[in-house]
């Protein structure tokens, strides 16, 4: 009997030290991982703006994963176990998004393998103008800016989605207009071939898509600036109408 709580307080030591060594480790991976990126920005003279975004993006991404690789976690698991995973990871884009509601379970674990994740950083630029857009983008959190004739057209935010509807045209479409990233963000990622291969197999699946999604910005068409200007023109008038009242 007495040899029970001795083994207790062992195996509780024990854990606590795997623990603690564990943590050194990461620690001291992070640490050499900063390293080598301030000698590669340092070899290679890169601008001291530049160095700082790069260094911040470094600083934001570890603090998110913790430096876990999710790809090579994924690659270890079997398919049907990297499907189910890979379900829960793109979650909160089938569920705010009516477009994915029918989808049936084979569907959905067929479309969640193909999902990327894309965090990026203040300033980065997702699309610039005249760049082939082939990618439908969901925002997950963050803030982005859309901007035409260096003009700012439109702010994107958490549940909107920008691209192309390239289910719905043949030719590869060019962007309009560049979306560069205001804060950082979380952006889920679904190339064009992979979303067309899934769409033409679940042909049920695609009418309901075509119909439901519904792009807070298409790419592929220009906004006119005429068009800009009556909206702020309406914007105008209500705000002196609510002033008024």
């Amino acid at each position: 009997m007495s040899s029970s709580p001795a083994l207790l307080y062992a195996t509780i030591f024990g854990n606590v030290t795997t623990i603690f060594q564990q943590m050194y480790a990461n620690t001291n991976r992070y640490h050499e991982m900063l390293n080598n990126v301030r000698d590669f920005l340092k070899l290679y003279q890169v601008p001291t703006g530049l160095s700082e975004r790069v260094m911040d993006y470094i600083v934001s991404t570890w603090s998110m994963s913790k430096g876990i690789d999710t790809e090579k976690v994924l690659s270890i698991c079997p398919k049907d176990m990297r499907a189910d995973i890979c379900v829960h990871l793109n979650r909160k884009v089938f569920n705010e998004h009516p477009a994915f509601r029918l989808a049936s379970d084979g569907c959905l674990r067929s479309l969640a393998v193909e999902f990327q994740t894309t965090h990026c950083a203040p300033g980065d630029l997702i699309f610039h103008a005249g760049e082939s857009v082939d990618t439908l983008c969901f925002v997950v959190s963050g803030s982005l800016e859309v901007i035409q004739d260096d003009e700012v057209i439109a702010i994107l935010g958490k549940g909107d989605v920008f691209g192309d509807v390239f289910w719905k045209e043949t030719n590869l479409a060019h962007a309009c207009a560049n979306v560069r990233a205001l804060t950082y963000c979380d952006l889920h990622v679904i190339r064009r071939e992979a979303l067309l291969k899934v769409l033409e197999f679940y042909t049920a699946f695609a009418n309901s898509f075509s119909r439901n999604l519904i792009l807070t910005c298409n790419l592929r068409k220009r906004l006119l600036r005429r068009r800009c200007d009556e909206d702020k023109q309406f914007l105008a008038g209500a705000q002196t109408w609510a002033v008024g009242f």
